[in-house]
């Protein structure tokens, strides 16, 4: 009978533990063997001396990376002057990608809320100085002082992701279905701050999920639904989908790639981070993101450079990552030629995802790179410039 009960007792903690660390245990299984992609074509082949060589390119950046499929599309002046993809959305089912093919943009979300921010701040409804507590009634006392700038470029002190007694144990992993904001803020709402806010920098998608909250109060929409009306209609944007359980058309299988084999990654919701990390798009719909952004669709120049302008701390430094209002802001060499070239961006890595939204304002030029795979989102900087190299005529191509 003892017997009986202590295999009882390691039955129930074996169970448990499963669930608890399940995207562990199921890690080591089900890996298949990576296709054979060299053969593959990007699936547009264009005839303009630029779009012909930044097809090329495309395809070195396939075989570069390793990737299932990348997409990427280029904005200029306004308009899209490339898009084109290559490589598989679905691999089991022989899908390719195409341009309608959607992604997980993780981080990269943030730069997109930021055109929510922006659109707010020209109606007056926010500030840069706005208090969480003057529109989010369910935010905790020390969550409550905080400001929309203290938030927004990731200097509250707030924490990030961490471990919870949840299945499955990392907050990460999430696939419980968020149905509202509120319920979101309850992660961390409780938790304290890291550091006096403005005192320090420390990245933190949570950041964002208390900005929706401030949205939602300023608006009085829904976060998905303000952002559908006053940022994706406004610029026709179709492809920008907030990701929740639902099946949605035509998006990518999400995969783990370990040298010439590959899985699906683990299941994940991402509800509970919609502004900070929860979109699924398009390149070409970032870049129209982009293009808005640059040229003044939604709120005049002014707010753009508001968004822009990194955001220092209390002593008066600039935050170690040069972060504004959702973008990180950087001027370097970028193409080894003696040019200085300014670059506002925000990279993201989602599970099975790996995006970069890159705008070179002395341009006007968006470009925006995705891939089904996880990895670093500092993968794909280095062939972002190689495609803006293309369309900043670095290669004195002509059409």
């Amino acid at each position: 009978m003892k017997k009986t009960i202590i295999s009882f007792i390691i039955v129930i903690v074996l169970i448990f533990s499963y669930f608890l660390f399940e995207p562990l245990f199921t890690y080591t299984s089900g890996w298949s063997q990576f296709p054979d992609t060299e053969s593959l074509q990007p699936v547009h082949t264009h005839e303009k001396a630029k779009q012909k060589k930044a097809d090329s390119i495309l395809k070195i950046i396939h075989s570069r990376l390793k990737v299932p499929a990348v997409s990427i599309a280029v904005g200029q002046e306004g308009k899209i002057v490339w898009a084109n993809t290559i490589g598989y959305q679905n691999i089991d089912d022989k899908i390719l990608a195409n341009l309608d093919t959607k992604f997980r943009i993780g981080s990269t979300s943030k730069a997109i809320t930021s055109l929510g921010i922006g659109v707010l701040l020209k109606e007056k409804k926010l500030n840069l100085d706005s208090k969480v507590k003057d529109f989010v009634p369910y935010a905790s006392q020390h969550l409550s002082r905080l400001t929309l700038t203290q938030l927004a470029s990731h200097t509250s002190g707030i924490r990030n992701y961490g471990t919870c007694f949840c299945f499955p144990v990392w907050e990460y992993y999430n696939n419980d279905e968020y149905t509202n904001v509120k319920e979101s803020v309850s992660i961390f709402n409780d938790d304290n701050l890291l550091f006096d806010p403005g005192s320090d920098f420390s990245y933190s998608s949570y950041n964002y999920t208390l900005i929706s909250a401030m949205i939602e109060g300023a608006s009085k929409l829904k976060f998905p639904d303000f952002m559908k009306q006053k940022v994706f209609t406004a610029i026709n944007t179709t492809n920008i989908i907030a990701e929740t359980s639902d099946f949605v058309e035509n998006t990518s299988i999400f995969y783990e790639i370990s040298g010439t084999k590959y899985k699906e990654v683990y299941d994940v919701n991402n509800s509970n981070k919609w502004a900070g990390g929860g979109f699924l798009a398009t390149p070409t719909d970032l870049v129209k993101i982009g293009n808005a952004f640059l040229n003044h669709q939604l709120f005049d120049s002014q707010i753009t450079k508001t968004l822009t302008t990194p955001v220092q701390l209390n002593d008066g430094q600039i935050n170690k990552q040069n972060y504004a209002i959702g973008w990180r802001n950087h001027t370097s060499e970028i193409f080894e030629d003696g040019r200085n070239i300014t670059v506002w961006h925000h990279g993201g890595i989602a599970n099975g995802s790996i995006s970069l939204l890159a705008l070179f304002p002395e341009y006007n030029l968006s470009i925006s790179m995705l891939a089904n795979k996880n990895g670093s989102s500092t993968d794909l900087f280095e062939n972002v410039y190689k495609i803006a190299e293309v369309f900043l005529d670095t290669n004195n191509l002509k059409e």
